[in-house]
């Protein structure tokens, strides 16, 4: 490999945070490649990154590490892109999807892997990479060394996750976070309507978040479903009698607590 430089294609969320990571720990040598000027050229200032493009034909020929950081939809086109095949050059690429298999960067080069990290990202709060899963694999024991030793100086926690293991990752991860955080979107709402602060459930997330943390979240399960107080629920669903969709999701979930408890 020519040098040390590293291409980021993205500018969203995770990319944000991996190019921020990356110009810290790795290497100051970071182009970054978006689709859109604007967007390319405001994470290239954020982080100071000496360059960055939005044509294909801008990117780098033959960096150190090319990481595809975009939507899984993007993945599936820019890997038939002929121009970023013979730019790569055959060195390392990597992408960070959670769903999509490592071998669909083969089109691109035959040094390939996965740098999945698990976690929820936003361009606007910097992540601390310390204590996030890496989640890596590799086409070749000689690409997972390269891509783990990358991995190692950005978070102590480095795992060997294969493609079967890391789409179930990635399910759980949507049930856990994308799922949760749509309940206290709901929790919030609730309480808007009556003038009262989202804030007075911190205590009890937080609580809810550190028994987990200890115990299986089954065990730590309470509420009126588990308890079966039909009582409470129908009241409960008395209150959401003008929101059909609510108590559908009111009666699944409860319904869900009941049969698994």
């Amino acid at each position: 490999m020519a040098n040390n430089q590293i291409v980021i294609i993205g500018a969203g969320n995770l990319a944000t945070n991996i190019a921020q990571v990356f110009y810290e720990k790795i290497s100051k040598e970071i182009h970054i490649h978006s689709r859109t000027e604007g967007a390319a050229k405001l994470l290239a200032n954020k982080i100071n990154a000496p360059s960055y493009s939005f044509d294909v034909n801008d990117i780098p020929f033959d960096a150190n590490l090319y990481i595809i950081s975009i939507s899984d939809d993007a993945i599936s086109e820019i890997v038939n892109n002929k121009t970023l095949k013979e730019k790569i050059n055959n060195n390392l690429v990597v992408h960070t999807a959670g769903s999509i298999q490592a071998n669909i960067l083969e089109k691109l080069s035959a040094n390939f892997g996965i740098f999945y990290p698990l976690q929820t990202f936003s361009r606007f709060k910097k992540a601390n990479f310390k204590n996030i899963p890496l989640c890596l694999e590799a086409n070749s024991g000689f690409n997972y060394n390269r891509i783990s030793k990358i991995a190692f100086q950005i978070s102590e926690d480095v795992r060997k996750i294969n493609f079967e293991q890391r789409k179930y990752i990635h399910l759980a991860a949507v049930f856990a976070n994308n799922f949760s955080n749509n309940m206290f979107a709901i929790a919030e709402e609730i309480l808007k309507e009556k003038d009262i602060d989202f804030d007075i459930l911190l205590p009890l997330i937080n609580e809810t978040v550190a028994k987990i943390q200890k115990e299986s979240p089954k065990k730590v399960q309470t509420g009126p479903a588990v308890r079966k107080d039909t009582k409470v629920m129908n009241k409960h669903l008395e209150l959401l009698k003008d929101n059909t969709n609510l108590q559908n999701i009111y009666k699944f979930v409860s319904k869900n607590i009941e049969e698994t408890k």
